[in-house]
């Protein structure tokens, strides 16, 4: 096999390794020394002043901004990172969050941004009219989540070959997925946020219940390959005490927000139910 090296500027070449000799990745062939030096810049040594360092991040006033930026940094506590200075005042950013009617359709607006020109006019057009008529019925509008849940598979059904469906349900997997998080409105959308919270740290804790040496070596067998995820349970674990910190102010969240915890179909039940038989360790 020939491959050609082309160099920018004239030279003479100094072969380093030898034709027919066998090369591995990075391995320097020759050397060029040119003609005229100067037409190389050299790298200098920075000897400037570095910029001031931003600490504090900046959340804009979007719905979905705030409810990226205050589910992440719960879900890093949950992780056991720890950033109970702010835990409170993140908690109550991500609940108001939740509470905006807006929060959806500026979720649907970001998805069908990063879809366009991959998503057909016709399609794009009608969600956009649902989206109209949805906020034209008052100042309080309920997300449309049924109507363009079926408008899509009326596209997929009429518009879209059968053996392209897949294809094109996972291309618009996104807003699949949005309409059905909104189909309860935003008081179910909010439950299932809450329950996935909770349940992120009932699955991590029930996974060391007993001795934790015993359940170490467990994990480490079941994770052999993947030895990182075993790490990053285990320092999720031994930072329980701030995790729980979070999780008793969910709780507490959920015994005054009047969400649905009596219905024992839902997730939230059964986590709350999960998190009651968890045993100390």
């Amino acid at each position: 096999m020939y491959l050609p090296l082309v160099a920018a500027n004239d030279g003479v070449v100094q072969l380093v390794k030898q034709p027919g000799v066998s090369i591995d990745a990075g391995d320097i062939l020759a050397t060029l020394t040119l003609d005229d030096p100067a037409r190389v810049k050299r790298a200098k040594p920075f000897e400037g002043p570095l910029p001031a360092l931003v600490t504090q991040q900046t959340v804009e006033g979007k719905p979905n901004q705030r409810f990226a930026h205050g589910l992440g940094v719960l879900q890093n506590i949950l992780e056991g990172f720890d950033n109970q200075a702010i835990m409170t005042s993140t908690l109550m950013q991500l609940i108001d969050s939740l509470h905006d009617p807006e929060l959806p359709y500026f979720q649907l607006n970001d998805i069908l941004s990063s879809l366009v020109g991959r998503l057909p006019a016709t399609l794009e057009g009608n969600i956009r009219s649902a989206i109209g008529a949805a906020k034209s019925r008052g100042t309080v509008h309920e997300f449309p989540a049924v109507e363009i849940s079926e408008i899509l598979e009326h596209h997929a059904q009429h518009s879209v070959p059968p053996q392209d469906r897949a294809m094109f349900r996972s291309s618009l997997s996104a807003i699949y997925d949005l309409s059905k998080r909104f189909m309860g409105g935003l008081q179910g959308h909010e439950t299932e946020i809450i329950a996935n919270l909770l349940e992120r740290y009932e699955s991590t804790e029930k996974l060391f219940e007993g001795s934790i040496e015993a359940r170490v070596l467990v994990l480490r067998d079941q994770y052999r390959d993947d030895l990182d995820t075993v790490a990053s349970l285990f320092f999720s674990h031994i930072n329980a005490q701030s995790k729980t910190k979070l999780v008793l102010a969910l709780l507490d969240y959920v015994k005054t927000s009047g969400l649905d915890v009596a219905n024992t179909k839902s997730r939230l039940n059964a986590v709350l139910r999960s998190l009651a038989a968890l045993k100390a360790t």
